[in-house]
């Protein structure tokens, strides 16, 4: 078969942090935050496009902070101060494409924490 698949935890009221994909060129990432959760400050380690499938994200980008809906691509680009947070009660969840691979660009695959 020429395809693969990933799969990724659904209907989940839980914090969920999923590492999908990991190849040579891109990882993907699955995270569920419920009300009050967080991805503490780090500086991207990549291209990043942030997929937001439910919920309000609160982002922080160096120091603007700006809330985006479900429905919405959020771009940041390499080396980005960076937070996000759920401030509101809905379930937040959203995927993280990170392009290219941040050995691509000498990064490291784990992001430097601010």
């Amino acid at each position: 078969m020429i395809a693969k698949t990933y799969n990724f935890s659904l209907n989940t009221d839980k914090k969920v942090v999923e590492k999908l994909v990991n190849t040579d060129d891109v990882i993907i990432n699955h995270i569920v935050l419920p009300k009050g959760e967080k991805v503490p400050c780090h500086y991207s380690n990549s291209n990043v496009h942030l997929i937001i499938i439910k919920g309000t994200m609160t982002l922080t980008l160096e120091d603007e902070k700006e809330k985006y809906k479900k429905g919405t691509i959020v771009y940041v680009p390499f080396n980005t101060k960076m937070i996000i947070e759920n401030n509101d009660d809905e379930i937040l969840e959203f995927f993280v494409i990170k392009a290219p691979h941040p050995k691509k660009l000498g990064a490291p695959e784990v992001a430097i924490k601010c």
